[in-house]
């Protein structure tokens, strides 16, 4: 199991969880599965290498996601309960709207995307990300630094509609 940059981190992560849980009630439950219980399932589930970590509130449940760099390099943004310690979805990312699975069904532009998903939460775009949902769905993902905290939202490539809009409240780890 490659714990990759999270080794050394996974103490802190669990011990700044907890109060950024309840720093704000309003916003995120209580963190009941920290890291240390979750990037072990997923490492488990889904070997590699463990790239980046957020912790973020899903409507009222906190969820880890995980990015994890596979054999081959292939990657995955793997999200796990902070409620109950079990994978909750898995999502493959590519490098760009041109990879294959993508292209093909994805009939709104990045550029409309972003328009849409800077409207409802206006700021600055920090990345975005590719995705292809396990239901093969496609979507474009957004990192968002807004005046409030940083957002993390993700549009339908087909459709042009939100769907998941997370705030992040902790995140930790290198991009790839």
């Amino acid at each position: 199991m490659n714990q990759g940059p999270f080794a050394l981190i996974l103490g802190a992560a669990a011990l700044l969880a907890a109060p950024l849980a309840q720093a704000d009630k309003h916003q995120m439950p209580k963190v009941s599965h920290g890291l240390e219980s979750c990037l072990p399932t997923v490492l488990a589930k889904h070997p590699g290498e463990a790239l980046q970590v957020v912790l973020k509130a899903e409507g009222k449940e906190a969820v880890w996601e995980i990015e994890i760099e596979a054999a081959g390099g292939k990657l995955y943004d793997i999200e796990c309960s902070g409620k109950t310690g079990k994978i909750v979805e898995v999502e493959e990312r590519v490098l760009s709207a041109d990879a294959p699975g993508f292209k093909d069904k994805a009939k709104v532009s990045e550029a409309t995307a972003r328009a849409t998903a800077l409207a409802k939460f206006p700021g600055e775009v920090e990345r975005v990300e590719f995705e292809i949902e396990a239901d093969g769905k496609v979507s474009y993902e957004y990192d968002i630094k807004t005046k409030t905290g940083d957002m993390r939202v993700e549009v339908d490539a087909t459709t042009g509609e939100i769907v998941e809009a997370s705030k992040e409240l902790l995140e930790v780890g290198r991009l790839k």
